[in-house]
């Protein structure tokens, strides 16, 4: 479970990562034209993806903690963790449903 939640910590951060480049290239794009403000493409579409999937991982993390909770198992891993992966998990859920 340590594993698990550290893992959907850094596909959330790359969420993160995600949407400050959107932001940004969205808004490069209409002052400069076609120009990409960043010139890394792997490291670009690995951030796309791991944002793209992390709400799949987010929900599985979420639906893992709910399920120990109902059995009354305590998770092994640190407060703050499953707190933040929680918040991210709902601002994703806002970020590709509602938005």
């Amino acid at each position: 479970m340590k594993l698990f939640s550290r893992v959907t910590f850094l596909c959330n951060c790359s969420f993160l990562l995600f949407i400050i480049l959107r932001f940004v290239e969205s808004s490069s794009k209409g002052e400069k034209g076609n120009d990409n403000l960043v010139q890394l493409p792997f490291v670009t579409g690995t951030l796309v993806i791991l944002g793209q999937l992390s709400i799949f991982i987010s929900f599985i993390f979420c639906l893992v903690v709910g399920i120990m909770f109902l059995m009354k198992r305590v998770p092994q891993v640190p407060r703050w963790l499953l707190i933040v992966n929680l918040l991210f998990f709902l601002v994703q859920v806002f970020f590709f449903f509602i938005y």
